[in-house]
């Protein structure tokens, strides 16, 4: 990845607006130079939604931060520079957001104050309230209050509330200012535990994991350094180039430290270079969820499970666990009837953790007890039945008796897999039967309707469910809430309800005749497809004159809300990236894997949906049109948007492929600049962005083409290709334009792209200095 900085023309630089009151000016002017620097919050000043306090070694940042999709938001200070998934190292004491927008994080006469529309959450305390204040994020992760007049007096600091994370040169113990007893505390279920000093003995502490007995453990002399006579302890700064943090997790207390494998950069991740218990056979949930202690002290997964995050596990970090390699039927076919069964793990030291009594009375009833619950993952009956429900910790086989047993749940796939099924004669022949009827069911299909599982055209809706118009009524919430609306109808987010509810979208259509023509439209294409970058059609509802389409649910929303809105999260050059060649990929199927080619016609970023790991989807095929292969008249009905049109649209040419090739180029500008294509330019005689684009493609200067919200931070070699494929695919002459599978693989690099031509019409508008003929705001 080459990371690059680089003043263009084309950059947009967002200021921040100052406060214009003379007083807060004159409070303020000390710390002028700290508030911009980026590191420091000055009274009447702050950050609010997504901005960032970053400290001045560049190492740390401060905002609001979500640990994960669909959960609030919480202020924490956190790693900048490394993977989103590392921890927070303090959190603003848990104080969830739910409205990014309107979070904001000010200093008020000595406190740090978290708002949320206004409304004061949480505010740290203050000894003393001083006339000017600030906070700072400092070059070691901690976040202080001090005083202006006196910047050795710490008003308030992170350090001081640690939660299950502590960084190098934090204090654990005594705090001889503030009198407040500082540990680490894990508050998260289902394993609570604190860590705190133990002042008996040298370097020693107490680990206490939910609410049981008290463990004491001794951090070695190179980790920790004793401070206030033994009171408290120092975690020790590791060299420069080693990034290293103390947790607290799954009842254990570990180093953790980044390795970077050179030689394999998906090797890279956290790995424990100290914990206590140093073992599984003294850690009880060393090994994690569904994770098995040996009798050697190793980790291993229960037979059907793997890790859940295999790189971490390769490194010796364990905690994570294991998860199913198969789901149970149960949770996959949503029925109260099936075939899960229970696998015998026995010789064990002792049961696993938190088993729940239950009231039956032998072992057939208590295996129909935990049978009859989709959540129960293993049970058993020894002098009352017993029962665990969704995970299962401390796992340890024993190396000597008396040994304990327990049966875990396994799925019906993983028991034929294992070949452990006891109906296996009855199924064998149920398969054969089963075989015979899908072949006589396929030859009678075959001879009706030729290729019924490919994207053929089709008049009826094959295997779409169809709803009542109650049933969506209810899942709506009577329409209640509504996702957007445009020129086709409007679209409402709902839940269908099940052992696990799903998320969807209704679309309901408007105007008669027009609606009619987008439903069946959108039926008979998207509703027979499936590929990963197509949005899936679940079903439909036709009551009277009404249309709905019911799709799932993309929780990130349209490709445009991120391209375009200040309010929406920045979408990074390698998100951009995957999202371009998804986008390719899903056109690419629809022009050249179905019978029938599908043409979309309406390729812009508002029909790019979205999900929750930004996987790009291609929906609203109301306008698309499934043409046979050796189509080759023109349309008579324009079809798409102003802007994303091809030119043969407007010379009456024959309407191919082709135009959605010269749309996606068009969107694919959009998601280098992160600008509109249709908006003028004051840039120079360029007034069209394509044309601006275009020249600095021939002239080798991409850089200026990149989206300045990035500043810089590109793959240099992705950005090039990205850019020439961009203007490849906007060239007049469609013959000129590759075809979407070549776009596939330009993106992917395995064919070289060359410099691509400039357009004659944009050539042409070169020379004339103008581009007020193409389109305009």
């Amino acid at each position: 990845m080459g990371a690059v900085k680089r003043v263009c023309p084309l950059s947009r630089r967002r200021e921040r607006a100052l406060p214009t009151s003379p007083l807060v000016l004159l409070g303020c002017a000390f710390f002028a130079v700290a508030a911009f620097a980026g590191d420091t919050i000055v009274p009447g000043d702050g950050i609010s939604g997504n901005e960032t306090l970053v400290s001045k070694n560049g190492d740390f940042e401060l905002g609001f931060f979500s640990p994960g999709d669909n959960i609030h938001f919480f202020l924490g200070v956190r790693f900048k520079k490394m993977p989103s998934t590392s921890p927070n190292f303090w959190v603003g004491n848990r104080v969830p957001i739910t409205d990014l927008s309107s979070a904001a994080l000010e200093v008020f006469g000595g406190s740090l104050c978290i708002k949320e529309a206004g409304a004061s959450l949480w505010c740290s305390s203050a000894a003393i309230s001083p006339p000017t204040a600030a906070a700072v994020l400092l070059d070691n992760g901690n976040l202080v209050v001090r005083n202006h007049a006196n910047s050795s007096q710490i008003l308030w600091q992170s350090f001081d509330y640690p939660g299950d994370t502590m960084l190098p040169g934090a204090r654990l113990g005594f705090d001889r200012d503030t009198g407040i007893n500082i540990s680490m505390t894990y508050e998260h279920y289902p394993l609570n535990g604190s860590i705190s000093v133990d002042r008996s003995r040298r370097n020693g502490f107490v680990l206490t994991a939910d609410g049981g007995l008290d463990t004491l453990g001794t951090f070695p002399d190179w980790m920790v350094t004793s401070q206030d006579n033994g009171s408290s302890l120092i975690l020790n700064r590791p060299n420069p180039n080693v990034i290293e943090f103390l947790q607290l997790h799954m009842g254990q207390v570990s180093l953790m430290r980044w390795s970077e494998d050179s030689a394999a950069a998906n090797k890279s991740g956290w790995v424990a270079r100290w914990t206590f218990p140093s073992d599984c056979k003294s850690g009880a949930f060393f090994c994690g969820t569904f994770g098995s202690c040996t009798s050697n002290g190793k980790c291993n997964c229960l037979d059907g499970f793997q890790p859940s995050y295999p790189v971490e596990w390769g490194l010796g970090y364990f905690v994570a666990g294991c998860s199913r390699s198969l789901p149970l039927s149960c949770e996959t076919n949503g029925q109260t009837e099936h075939d899960d069964s229970f696998i015998l793990i026995d010789k064990l030291q002792g049961l696993p953790y938190n088993p729940v009594d239950d009231s039956a009375e032998s072992d057939g009833d208590c295996e129909q007890a935990c049978f009859s619950n989709c959540y129960c993952v293993a049970y058993v009956y020894d002098s009352g039945c017993k029962l665990w429900y969704d995970k299962l910790y401390n796992l340890t086989f024993a190396s000597r008796t008396p040994y304990s047993k327990v049966y875990v749940r396994w799925g019906s796939k993983l028991r034929a897999k294992n070949g452990l099924h006891t109906r296996a004669i009855y199924l064998l022949v149920a398969g054969f039967i089963a075989l015979a009827s899908v072949i006589l069911i396929l030859a009678l299909l075959w001879r009706y309707r030729r290729d019924l599982f490919t994207c053929r055209k089709f008049e009826v809706e094959g295997s779409l469910v169809f709803y009542s118009y109650g049933q969506i009524k209810k899942v709506t919430r009577n329409f209640s809430d509504k996702l957007g609306e445009g020129g086709f109808g409007s679209v409402f987010r709902g839940i269908m309800p099940g052992p696990e509810p799903t998320a969807i979208a209704v679309k309901r259509l408007k105007g008669r005749g027009h609606a009619d023509k987008q439903f069946r439209a959108e039926v008979q294409t998207v509703g027979v497809v499936k590929h990963t970058n197509l949005v899936r059609l679940l079903g439909f509802c036709v009551k009277g004159d009404m249309r709905l389409l019911v799709y799932e649910y993309m929780p990130n929303g349209s490709l445009d809300s991120h391209l375009f809105s200040e309010k929406s999260s920045l979408l990074n050059w390698d998100l951009r990236y995957r999202i371009a060649l998804g986008i390719a990929k899903g056109l690419a199927y629809l022009h050249e894997a179905c019978e029938d080619c599908i043409i979309h016609f309406d390729i812009k970023p508002e029909n790019i949906l979205l999900d929750e790991e930004f996987c790009a989807k291609i929906s609203d095929f109301g306008m698309a049109k499934l043409l046979g292969r050796e189509f080759n008249s023109a349309l008579t009905t324009m079809r798409g948007t102003m802007g994303y049109l091809a030119p043969e649209w407007i010379s009456g040419q024959p309407i191919t492929k082709k135009a959605d090739v010269y749309s996606f180029g068009i969107v694919l500008l959009e998601i280098v600049s992160g600008r509109r294509t249709t908006k003028r330019l004051k840039f120079g005689s360029h007034r069209y962005f394509p044309l601006y684009a275009a020249a600095q493609v021939n002239e080798g200067n991409v850089l200026c083409l990149l989206d300045s919200r990035l500043e810089g931070n590109a793959n240099v070699k992705e950005l090039e290709i990205a850019c020439r494929v961009a203007c490849w695919c906007i060239q007049d002459d469609e013959d000129d334009r590759p075809s979407i599978g070549q776009v596939v693989r330009m993106l992917e690099g395995i064919v070289d792209t060359e410099i691509p031509p400039i357009p004659p019409s944009l050539h042409n508008l070169m020379e004339e200095g103008d581009s007020s003929s193409i389109y305009s705001d």
